[in-house]
């Protein structure tokens, strides 16, 4: 379990693999242990550094006057990378993740070589959204923490694996959970048109829940970003790397390898 002092935390993290370094951010509530559907496939070829970022996993867990800020975090993720002497990498990052490996990319372009964005929104989808997301933070606030977990999970009833992976891989307490849903949503779209790095937007296509629509949320990031491409899963969501965990791996190691990337079934491709 290694650990670093960064941006005056201590962040855990794991490694796997030798070969090309690729930084893996993991969705939000998680911990390095959402990656288990990657470890063979990337470890092979390529090494996974896998960090719990600041409030998840054994990643110090408090922020500046208490409140739980994105940015912050990328600063540590940023930080973390120049402890550990590597000063460009790939970078992949799914949920909130995704947000994450999205803002590095555009406060700290030179950092990031290839970019994948996997499940992510760089703006408030809609205003149903928000009410939505303000009555869960209301109910959740009333619910036992175990009662949260299991009602999060009745979105993959017809998906054990993911379920297994997900509950292995929770690392937050109920007081971390509600101060990051309560935590101001980092817009960013009208700064994607500043990332350099050749970027793979992945995304489930429809919606999830009411006014989350992740096909709509992917093609707003794909549209703003100069060089990418852009892959939509129907029957699918976050995280894809659970759902879809093997056309996820093949898929991105394709893009890294600057290979041209497959056709499958019930996955739409666009290129610019």
């Amino acid at each position: 379990m290694p650990k670093v002092k960064a941006n005056n935390i201590t962040i855990h993290y794991e490694i796997k693999g030798q070969g090309t370094p690729i930084l893996f951010l993991h969705g939000s509530g998680a911990s390095w242990k959402m990656w288990e559907p990657q470890f063979e496939e990337f470890s092979s070829s390529y090494q996974m550094i896998m960090p719990d970022y600041r409030g998840h996993g054994d990643t110090t867990k408090e922020f500046p006057n208490n409140k739980y800020d994105h940015h912050i975090i990328v600063e540590d993720i940023k930080c973390f990378l120049d402890v550990l002497g590597i000063s460009k990498i790939h970078v992949i990052g799914v949920s909130q993740g995704g947000q994450l490996a999205t803002l590095l990319a555009i406060k700290y372009p030179t950092y990031v070589d290839k970019l994948v964005i996997s499940n992510s929104y760089s703006e408030m989808p809609t205003i149903a959204a928000s009410w939505v997301l303000t009555i869960s933070n209301f109910i959740f606030s009333l619910l036992p923490y175990s009662t949260i977990i299991n009602i999060m999970m009745k979105f993959y009833k017809g998906d054990p694996y993911t379920q297994r992976i997900l509950r292995k891989s929770f690392s937050i307490d109920k007081k971390m959970l509600l101060a990051m849903k309560k935590a101001p949503f980092p817009t960013h779209t009208d700064q994607l048109h500043r990332i350099k790095s050749p970027t793979l937007v992945m995304g489930g296509e429809g919606k999830v829940i009411t006014g989350v629509d992740e096909g709509k949320g992917s093609r707003t990031i794909f549209n703003h970003i100069r060089n990418a491409k852009l892959a939509l899963f129907k029957n699918a969501f976050d995280p894809l790397s659970t759902m879809r965990r093997d056309i996820f791996n093949e898929m991105i190691i394709d893009f890294l390898e600057y290979q041209p990337l497959k056709q499958y079934k019930d996955v739409t491709i666009f290129s610019k």
